[in-house]
């Protein structure tokens, strides 16, 4: 390689799986691109868009042809060098392909270039072709001047062709012709502007054609052709007039409207900031007007009003001229919010999220690269929203273990966002009724300020929780020995729905029970690749596995008896449902669950429904427990409070107390009081003790102890290492070996290997290795070796779950 390869070589991050960046030249012809923007590139027999990285690109290993970029499809940056950086470093922390990391920011429709064609070069004209399929593909190429992949592959066969594709590029037989390449954008409309009058003497016969011109002058702007079919305009009357050049065809940016999935609005009285939410309003203001990063916790509790602290937070950014990202659990809590940020801010606001079409986020996320929004508004993935004047972030419901993702890439966004701040110079705010125990050390370290919200405003109380234990109540028959409404609980319903209030009933199961089981033998209907009972779903008579999706249809028969006496044991949101109107045949109920919120625009409906009024009880799992507002509620009844503490992992007491904590705050929003009703086999527990009491600072002070005793976060760090295979004893030795392979380091206190708590998933066995330390870069040095094992395992940096 010659020095002037060595000057104009590029290291681009690639959205595939690829390990690490990929290194290409740029051609002679071709200015060296800036950081941040992105270039087509072949790889293998793909094409593919990538962003260049900044700095010097690692030696390739000898003996390496560097491929040429084959275009430039960007002047500018596309993205800032930051955040560029950002992504690669969150892979290198988490142990991901950076390529996943870049999926997971920018949306797919931005980093397409297009399916790659293939063209014969001038050297390839009267060569001798080479032997096999290489030379079959050559000849095609030559014979019909342009052919695509696909179109080889229906030919040819697709077996062996990537690589004969790759031979006949190094060998400069082939090319992606770059003047076919383009850099894609966000999905556009077509819409007709008028260029003409409707007094143009050509349509003095033409009273179709007249009317719609004069209806598209009288806009004095560009309308869509639904606008206008609703107008009475036909799509063949603008083709005339567009014939005639009286009306101009434009493809304008399709709009991303995030107030369109919002909940309905609502009148609110404007807000007079307590002395409380008015010191922590002004603790981040200053950091704003002072710059550069800062970081706060905002402890308050339930109803406290931390969302005008986030509010007025971001309204204060926006007038130094910086933008902010609001980060939510779950798509099903942007509503809410989305109408709140969009009645103070008006339309420039955009939603983020999984949910919305391809075309949608990849116009709201345009919209905030381009800087024509004040606040992004998301779950999980917003973090990586590209503002570029960043300010403000702030975590709602920070303490919540969804921000961690579940799926690779398993980053966590709570740290994203707390490296995003450090770096662009932003004050990141993170707010929650029950800080996780990484938050409550770090605030009384010092190293966390922490603001508190100690009442909510005005008179109202907080809602007070009564305990109903389950250990005295008579089980209905049929139930098995389970209670799902305690009398007590039914007694509290009852008495909300005849003064015309509402209620919430949390049960954290889904389906309409967790098994199905044959009374004559025991067979319990195990997913046949895990380890676990498929839960029955009435809805559509079906057997499903919620870890790998698998379902058969309801058996009138045991497959292993054949007895038809099957009996549903224990109870999910479908059998509460069915429950529910029994004991409530008046009461008007919708469900929110994952099942609901799965279908486009489930969640809003279900909310709309029951803060209009609609529905006089809300139904569902944990998504019900979370951040929403509904004055009107007065009761919630907490089904199986003990459900959490029965999990193998050691924050099964935090998310228990976190979750009766955060479902008691959902009620007693309004006027009137609230009442929780919490059934517990349990009652002395702490974390259900605690919960009751409300009593935040007592819970944690008991469990950090515990943490401190035993090594557990916030004392220490950790990395679990999963081994995956077909058969159980081959994922042991491939544990053992990783296990081997790191004892030698310092600083580390390994446990296991042992099988994981559901030891098969998705017909892999499972065997994992927890890896705790106090130094992060003695983990990282632990995860670098793992990574580079000829069997290396699935890696999980501060793992959320340990199942």
């Amino acid at each position: 390689m010659t020095s002037d390869d060595v000057a104009r070589r590029i290291a681009v991050l690639l959205p595939t799986g690829f390990p690490g960046l990929a290194t290409y030249l740029i051609p002679s012809e071709q200015p060296l691109p800036p950081a941040g923007a992105r270039v087509a590139v072949p790889f293998g027999p793909r094409l593919l868009t990538g962003l260049v990285v900044p700095g010097e690109p690692d030696p390739a290993p000898e003996g390496t042809v560097l491929r040429e970029v084959l275009t430039v499809l960007d002047e500018e940056p596309f993205l800032s060098e930051s955040f560029v950086g950002l992504l690669t470093r969150a892979a290198d922390y988490y142990f991901a392909p950076p390529g996943e990391l870049l999926r997971a920011a920018v949306p797919a429709r931005l980093l397409a270039a297009g399916t790659a064609a293939y063209v014969p070069t001038s050297r390839a004209v009267g060569a001798h072709p080479p032997e096999g399929l290489t030379g079959a593909v050559l000849t095609e190429v030559l014979s019909s001047g342009r052919a695509t992949a696909l179109e080889l592959g229906e030919r040819l066969g697709s077996r062996g062709l990537g690589k004969a594709i790759r031979l006949l590029l190094d060998g400069g037989l082939v090319r992606i012709p770059s003047e076919e390449l383009r850099a894609s954008r966000p999905p556009t409309t077509r819409s007709f502007a008028a260029r003409g009058s409707a007094d143009d003497p050509r349509l003095a016969r033409r009273p179709g054609q007249r009317k719609a011109l004069a209806t598209l002058a009288a806009l004095g702007r560009p309308a869509s052709g639904a606008e206008l079919r609703a107008a009475g305009v036909s799509a063949g009357t603008l083709a005339a007039l567009a014939k005639q050049s009286l009306v101009a065809v434009v493809d304008e940016e399709r709009p991303a409207d995030a107030a369109a999935h919002a909940l309905p609005a609502r009148a609110t009285a404007p807000i007079e900031p307590t002395a409380a939410q008015r010191a922590a309003i002004d603790a981040v203001a200053e950091a704003l007007e002072r710059g550069g990063e800062a970081r706060f916790l905002l402890d308050g509790v339930t109803g406290s009003g931390k969302t005008e602290v986030y509010l007025a937070a971001l309204e204060r950014a926006i007038a130094l001229g910086r933008q902010g990202i609001l980060l939510v659990p779950e798509i099903a809590l942007a509503p809410g919010l989305i109408r709140r940020v969009v009645a103070r801010f008006g339309s420039r606001v955009a939603l983020l999220h999984s949910g919305l079409s391809d075309g949608e986020r990849s116009a709201a996320w345009e919209r905030g690269r381009r800087g024509e929004v004040d606040a992004v508004v998301g779950p999980r993935s917003a973090v990586f929203a590209p503002l570029p004047r960043l300010g403000l972030i702030v975590v709602d419901e920070a303490h919540d273990a969804s921000y961690k993702q579940a799926e690779a890439p398993r980053y966590d966004s709570r740290t994203v966002a707390r490296v995003r701040a450090h770096g662009e110079g932003a004050v990141l705010l993170l707010g929650t009724a029950t800080p996780s125990m990484e938050d409550e050390q770090a605030a009384r370290d010092g190293r966390l300020p922490r603001l508190v919200l100690p009442a909510r405003p005005g008179s109202r109380e907080r809602a007070r929780v009564e305990v109903v234990d389950l250990r005295g109540e008579a089980a209905r028959p049929g139930d098995h020995g389970r209670v799902l409404f305690a009398a007590r609980t039914v007694e509290l319903l009852h008495g909300a729905f005849e003064r015309g209030e509402q209620a919430i009933v949390l049960l954290n199961r889904r389906g309409f029970s967790p098994a199905l089981l044959c009374r004559s033998c025991g067979h319990d209907f195990r997913c046949a690749s895990c380890s676990v009972a498929r839960t029955y779903h009435r809805r559509g008579e079906r057997l499903l596995c919620h870890y790998c999706g698998d379902f058969v249809p309801r058996p009138r028969a045991c497959p292993s008896c054949g007895s038809e006496v099957l009996m549903p044991v224990g109870f999910g949101t479908e059998r509460l449902a069915e429950r529910f109107e029994e004991l409530f045949p008046e009461v008007p109920y919708a469900v929110l669950d994952r099942d609901a919120a799965a279908r486009r625009g489930g969640a809003v409906r279900v909310l709309a429904d029951f803060e209009s009024g609609a529905a006089q009880a809300l139904l569902g799992t944990q998504m019900v427990a979370k951040g929403h507002d509904f004055p009107n509620a007065t009761v919630l009844a907490v089904l199986d409070a003990d459900a959490l503490l029965s999990f193998p992992d050691f924050r099964s007491a935090e998310r228990t107390f976190q979750l009766v904590t955060q479902a008691a705050g959902r009620v007693g929003r309004g006027e009137r009081p609230g009442i929780v009703a919490v059934q517990t086999a349990r009652p002395e527990h702490e974390a259900i003790a605690a919960a009751v009491a409300q009593d935040h600072a007592s819970f944690a002070e008991g469990e950090l102890r515990f943490r401190r005793a035993f090594g557990y976060p916030p004392f220490s760090h950790l990395l679990l290492a999963l081994w995956t295979a077909r058969e159980l004893p081959e994922a042991e030795a491939a544990a053992r070996a990783g296990r081997v392979a790191i004892a030698g380091l310092p600083k580390l206190r390994l446990l296991g290997p042992a099988p994981a708590p559901l030891e098969r998933l998705k017909g892999l066995y499972r065997v994992q290795l927890l890896v705790r330390s106090d130094s992060r870069e003695a983990l990282a040095a632990a995860g670098e070796l793992l990574r580079s094992l000829p069997e290396p395992p699935r890696l999980d940096r501060d793992p959320q779950s340990l199942l």
